[in-house]
């Protein structure tokens, strides 16, 4: 993009992309804006300035890395952040999907201090009803659902997981026809109107394909309904850790382990084949980079645990798994950015009404 020099805040930065798309998107393919929000810990400018050509213009940071497109040749991809809220940053690019995946997802694949922001399903079905209570005309063109027991309930098969792509101008009817037979509810959705188009889904991306003030006014009103349960799940995730804490009995000094244990409720009972497709499908995945040690598993009443270990971070913790709940024991280097993103895999390819909580503390004796 190409933004004036400047001192900006976040919504002074936002009025200069919409005043004027058509000189700050002047080049770029698709004249289209993507905004993705990260959760974020002390230490997360230091980590950009260590890894990207850094330039301030007020509270925005623009920030460069380099990408190799389809030629084979370098290029730069530039992306600002601005604090939306404390501990909740907000990327504004209009690069490439390329670009993106080269240069901005190493943003959060190594650190410890950035996660992106997951968006809960429930949630996700709140923003959606937000923005069709506001434009009773609005239009659904595509839209991704799955099944998620907890959420909807289902008339032909409901024992049967499933996902559904559609295309197609009635997709806000078929939405709803497919919530109602197969229990399937939206985690990804294109709006269309008359003077908007914009694309939402559960990852925590926005892409405004109308670079206009309606289409920034509803991004920055979804996000207002969703920060308040993000930020707690930050909260919950930070909690969850495992420390040495120095105590002193009579004339000695030992180091006594301390673990504060995490618990993922589901919304609804999984079974063993879930467990497993849920395995496989982490190891499979493109953005996410866990493995899976020690697997025990037992089908029936589940009984399912295993050593979990975040690959790029180098974060370990334990798992065991009931039908109800699955508890998360940190073992080593347990930061929230693998908690978290741990927890969106989950909701994404285990069970889309799971909840995050603190489950105990305990020191060792």
């Amino acid at each position: 993009m190409h933004i004036p020099e400047g001192q900006y805040n976040l919504k002074e930065f936002c009025r200069v992309i919409f005043d004027s798309p058509e000189s700050v998107l002047e080049g770029y393919h698709g004249q289209r804006i993507k905004s993705f929000l990260y959760l974020s810990d002390d230490g997360w400018r230091e980590y950009l300035d260590e890894h990207y050509e850094i330039e301030e213009l007020g509270d925005i940071t623009k920030f460069v890395g380099e990408y190799r497109n389809r030629r084979g040749a370098e290029q730069p991809a530039k992306f600002y952040v601005g604090e939306y809220k404390d501990d909740l940053q907000m990327v504004v690019t209009a690069e490439t999907e390329e670009a993106i995946r080269q240069a901005l997802r190493p943003v959060s694949e190594h650190s410890d201090c950035l996660s992106p922001m997951p968006i809960m399903t429930e949630d996700f079905q709140t923003m959606n009803e937000i923005v069709l209570s506001s434009y009773e005309d609005m239009r659904i063109s595509e839209f991704k659902s799955k099944r998620v027991p907890s959420l909807a309930d289902a008339r032909t098969r409901p024992d049967v997981n499933r996902e559904i792509e559609y295309k197609g101008l009635d997709g806000r009817d078929r939405l709803d026809e497919f919530r109602d037979e197969y229990g399937v509810v939206p985690t990804r959705i294109q709006y269309e109107h008359e003077n908007v188009s914009i694309r939402i889904d559960t990852s925590g991306k926005f892409t405004l394909e109308t670079v206009n003030q309606e289409s920034f006014n509803i991004l920055f009103e979804l996000l207002s309904e969703v920060v308040v349960n993000v930020l707690e799940l930050l909260d919950v995730a930070n909690q969850i850790k495992f420390e040495k804490r120095e105590v002193e009995p009579g004339n000695l000094k030992i180091q006594v382990p301390e673990v504060s244990s995490g618990e993922i409720d589901f919304g609804h009972p999984v079974t063993l084949m879930q467990t497993e497709s849920f395995i496989k499908g982490t190891k499979n995945s493109d953005e996410l980079n866990f493995s899976f040690t020690d697997v025990t598993k037992q089908a029936g009443s589940l009984d399912f645990s295993a050593q979990v270990t975040d690959e790029n971070r180098g974060s370990l913790f334990n798992v065991s798994a009931t039908e109800e709940s699955m508890r998360i024991v940190p073992k080593h280097n347990c930061s929230f950015p693998s908690l978290v993103e741990f927890y969106l895999a989950v909701i994404q390819m285990l069970d889309g009404g799971a909840k995050m909580k603190l489950y105990e503390s305990q020191t060792a004796a």
